[in-house]
Parts: C-alpha cells; structure tokens; sequence
C-alpha cells in the first residue's frame, strides 16, 4: 500500500495535516471499537469489522501514525462452564470483560485481536447454548425467523434459565432459533 491508497481508505486528499490523518484514523478505529462494544456479537459482521481494522493498521504503518491508547492485553476469561446457567452467566462476563478492557484503546491491531476473541467466544457459546437448552427449553419451537441483532437481553436470559414458566421457554426457543440461524450461516 501506498500513500496515496492509504489516505484514500481514509477519505483525506494528499495535502492534509498530519493532525487531521491522526484524528480520522482514530475515529474510523473509534467506529468499529464502538460497534464491538454496544452491538450484539454475529460472527460474520464482526469478522467484517476486523477485516476493517487490519485495513486500518497497514494505514497507520504506511502514513506513520500512532494510535490513541496503550496496547491492551486480553482479560482473563472464564471457562464456559458444565450447565445450562454457568454457560449463560460467565458468557455475559466474559463479554463484559473484553468490552471494559477494549475500552482502553484505538490500537487497530489490538482491537483485531477483541474482534477475533468475541467472535470465537460467541461461536462456541452459541454451539453449547444450543446443546445445553435443549431440556430448558421444553417442547416450545420457535417457528418464525429471528433477524440476527435480536439478541434476548442478558437479564432477561439468565432469569429465564432459571425459571420453568411459559416465557421463559418461549424466550430460550426463540434465542435458539436465532443462534441456531447464525450458526448455519456460518457453515455455509
């Protein structure tokens, strides 16, 4: 990549300040950390995301810009756990986790590794949620489609895994229905 590709990717011409270069590369790493932070995680629009933030770093290395923030290392995670209601409560943790310390920085490069890291967690969450709510769930099926970003809230999740009433099974099925959508599309 050259200079000139590089402040294009950024949107900037080739007579700009080295000021404004520094503040749109923060603001384009600003986005995608944002997106990260506050939207559900779906694999493939994150990995996307990542693809943006690798764009990104080889911007920062061709035009010699550092980026806002120390370099941040990954929290300690939990383990996914052996039931239905460990695997619900330390994913909402370890997620929490990763988007309290990713707050710390712009480093595109660190960012991928959030981005790669939420992505591989929220797979495997999503194979063992599917396993682990089949009793939970009862015998209520989800028929209609759930879009992707209509993930259940977390508080709602873990107070309906551990509740047998009729919402709460309509609630699992759903989220199961919506998982188990990403999840196919991820295979194909």
């Amino acid at each position: 990549m050259d200079k000139g590709t590089a402040l294009t990717l950024l949107g900037l011409k080739d007579s700009v300040e080295p000021e404004e270069i520094m503040e749109r590369l923060d603001a384009e790493a600003f986005a995608v950390r944002d997106h990260f932070m506050r939207q559900p995680v779906i694999p493939a629009l994150f990995r996307s995301r990542n693809n943006r933030l690798v764009q990104l770093s080889d911007v920062g290395r061709v035009l010699d810009v550092k980026p806002l923030g120390a370099p941040v290392e990954l929290p300690t995670l939990l383990p996914s756990g052996q039931n239905f209601i460990l695997l619900v409560r330390n994913h909402v943790e370890n997620i929490r986790r990763l988007r309290t310390a990713m707050a710390a920085t712009l480093d595109p490069d660190v960012l991928v590794r959030f981005g790669h890291t939420l992505c591989n967690l929220q797979l495997r969450y999503m194979e063992q949620f599917l396993v682990l709510s089949l009793d939970v769930a009862g015998k209520v099926i989800h028929d209609a489609a759930v879009p992707a970003r209509d993930e259940a809230d977390w508080q709602k999740l873990l107070e309906s895994v551990e509740s047998s009433e009729q919402w709460a099974e309509a609630l699992i099925a759903k989220e199961r229905a919506r998982m188990a959508k990403i999840l196919e599309r991820e295979v194909s």
